[in-house]
């Protein structure tokens, strides 16, 4: 009888050691858990700006001009022959046939052009010529289209419309991106420091970081071979 008594204290006394060791453990677990949370969650998110100006390393110029004629071979000579002294004119200022390319005509016959008031046609045909210069040769373009006037001696009106605007372009953003951003980031981490320094903490670990995208612009009205780049970065930083 003795020894059945002994057995059952035996193991109410084990049975109740488990489980005190049962609860002091969730209890460390639970602690520990959320005093890891409380850190994770305080946190601070900055922005940081990186910005360059950088010189254009393509132009793209439309040289364009008009030609009419009442007889469309007339119109296609012309045409061909006009081509031929601006392909000159372009060679001459130190182009060659890889800067340009001459694309077809468009041609327009007003003769069966419902909205034209015929008694005020003055060619029944009007075509519109183009030669599209697409080169990183950006001080040779600029000289030509300033010259441009002097194919005016040779019968040739280069159209300045706005659709023959010469326009520039900045083609190398990949290489110059990593230090951009690397900036960025680092001027991120100086905002967070300073913020952490003003709340009596220190900056952690990244605990999310998003690039925003690049924007490339003209420096200035004017200016469009130089090009404004800009990037911001929004980090978030742990606080400790």
């Amino acid at each position: 009888m003795l020894a059945v008594f002994m057995n059952l204290l035996y193991n109410e006394t084990v049975e109740k050691f488990i489980i005190c060791i049962t609860v002091l453990a969730s209890a460390f677990i639970l602690s520990f858990g959320m005093s890891g949370i409380g850190r994770e969650t305080r946190s601070v998110t900055v922005r940081g700006l990186s910005e360059r100006e950088v010189d254009a390393d393509l132009v793209v110029w439309p040289l364009s001009f008009t030609v009419g004629s009442d007889d469309l071979n007339l119109l296609r000579k012309e045409i061909i022959s006009k081509n031929d002294v601006c392909v000159e004119f372009l060679k001459e200022h130190g182009l060659d046939d890889s800067d340009f390319m001459v694309q077809a005509p468009q041609i327009q016959d007003n003769s069966v052009n419902p909205y034209i008031d015929r008694d005020r046609i003055s060619y029944k045909y009007i075509a519109q010529s183009k030669i599209l210069i697409r080169s990183n040769k950006i001080n040779e373009v600029k000289a030509a289209q300033n010259d441009s006037l002097n194919l005016a001696e040779k019968g040739i009106a280069v159209r300045q419309e706005y659709d023959s605007k010469m326009q520039f372009e900045f083609t190398k953003l990949n290489d110059i991106k990593p230090e951009m951003i690397a900036e960025a980031t680092k001027n991120a981490r100086l905002a967070a420091e300073q913020f952490a320094h003003d709340s009596e903490s220190r900056v952690g670990k990244i605990k999310k970081a998003t690039q925003g995208l690049f924007s490339i612009e003209d420096a200035a009205i004017g200016l469009e071979e130089k090009k404004h780049i800009r990037v911001v970065t929004s980090v978030e930083y742990l606080l400790k």
